[in-house]
């Protein structure tokens, strides 16, 4: 398995924070031929953006190849401290100012279930468990759920140690896999499946790139057709993709984010609706504020009174 970069890059909010990020430590519990659990903890500064997210990747058993789950989460911990001694929030001096070693953290985590463990299930239940098609592979993110986040905390933090420990992260994800698949019931069809080709991590890293190239040219608006150009992907793909991972079209989502810079320009810097049309790439200030007062409901000089 590659890293899980990609989960983290689609996290964070802005391009490129991904590289800066710092890696803390590192975990790996492999329970023989069932399932892999992976940690990877980072810290970074708690003015980023970053959002708790999950993805989903399922492959149906072929001829060739058994079937496959895997789950991905990045999530924002809590302030775990420095000390060696320090394993988790109960730390003694985790809510004292006087320990000076505390820091916020976003934790990227992986359940692979390995063909022992999914081999116990006939293909037609593994399908069922995410209402898929006969033949398709799922990629799909999905908003980790309250009792998601408790069963990854406890895994991260398992109180057992040897094949108690073991026993113990298997049965929370089995947990994982009801939880993340009670999110596919009321789905759209169209919307989980046709995206076969993000299986694969460098298809997944092409849908990260296009949305970093959205962000860092928020003022110069693209075409679909550059876009999918620029990422060496073709263009169906691209918006399938993009959807899949993000939620939202290449369009809505570019807008969005344009809307949102362009509301800090007026609000937090006090640039004038003139300027900030300019800047965000307008020639005709009524086309900009049409488009503002779409995303905002409100017209860029109201927001300045």
């Amino acid at each position: 398995m590659k890293t899980q970069a990609d989960i983290l890059s689609l996290a964070l909010q802005q391009p490129g924070l991904s590289q800066e990020m710092t890696l803390i430590s590192e975990e790996k519990t492999k329970v023989q031929n069932l399932l892999d659990f992976g940690l990877q903890r980072y810290a970074y500064p708690q003015s980023w953006p970053v959002e708790d997210i999950g993805m989903v990747y399922f492959t149906p058993r072929t001829a060739q190849k058994p079937a496959s789950i895997e789950l991905r989460y990045c999530l924002v911990g809590d302030q775990y401290c420095h000390n060696p001694s320090c394993k988790n929030a109960g730390c003694q001096l985790a809510d004292k100012t006087q320990c000076l070693e505390r820091n916020t953290v976003v934790d990227v985590i992986s359940v692979s279930y390995q063909p022992g463990l999914l081999g116990t299930f006939s293909q037609k239940a593994l399908i069922s468990m995410f209402n898929a098609p006969q033949t398709k592979a799922l990629a799909k993110r999905i908003s980790p759920c309250t009792k998601s986040k408790v069963a990854l905390e406890q895994m991260i933090h398992a109180p057992y140690e040897g094949v108690l420990k073991d026993i113990f992260i298997q049965s929370k994800a089995m947990e994982l896999l009801i939880y993340s698949s009670d999110q596919f019931v009321n789905n759209n069809q169209d919307e989980r499946f046709g995206c076969r080709f993000l299986t694969h991590d460098e298809d997944r890293e092409k849908i990260v790139q296009a949305r970093n190239i959205l962000l860092a040219h928020l003022d110069s608006p693209i075409t679909i057709k550059e876009l999918a150009r620029k990422v060496a992907m073709n263009e169906c793909y691209l918006k399938k993709g993009f959807k899949a991972m993000f939620g939202t079209t290449v369009y809505d989502y570019f807008q969005k984010e344009r809307m949102e810079k362009a509301r800090s320009l007026l609000y937090d810097r006090g640039l004038s609706v003139s300027e900030v049309a300019v800047k965000m790439g307008y020639s005709c200030i009524s086309h900009f504020s049409t488009a503002f007062k779409k995303h905002t409901g409100l017209k860029p000089c109201e927001l300045l009174r």
